[in-house]
């Protein structure tokens, strides 16, 4: 082990900057993953299935409004 400077551990090299950034992305990947499974298993439990369709329905209700609300700016502009 050799002396550093002003009294500082041993410099970082790129090396460990990837190697944590690596061990980060597969902590968050792993984190993803599993709220997946749990999204994927919330989504297909029987219970959830009118909530799924009341959600469906209310998303399509807001692209009507949408496509609605663009058409009158259209139209107004054709004035």
């Amino acid at each position: 082990m050799g002396v550093y400077p002003y009294g500082m551990g041993k410099p970082r090299d790129d090396k460990d900057a990837v190697v944590d950034t690596a061990r980060d992305l597969a902590e968050i990947a792993a984190h993803i993953g599993q709220l997946k499974g749990d999204a994927n298993a919330y989504l297909r439990d029987p219970n959830y299935t009118t909530l799924r369709l009341e959600a469906a329905h209310s998303a399509v209700e807001a692209a009507t409004i949408e496509a609605r609300r663009r058409v009158r700016l259209n139209e107004g502009r054709d004035s």
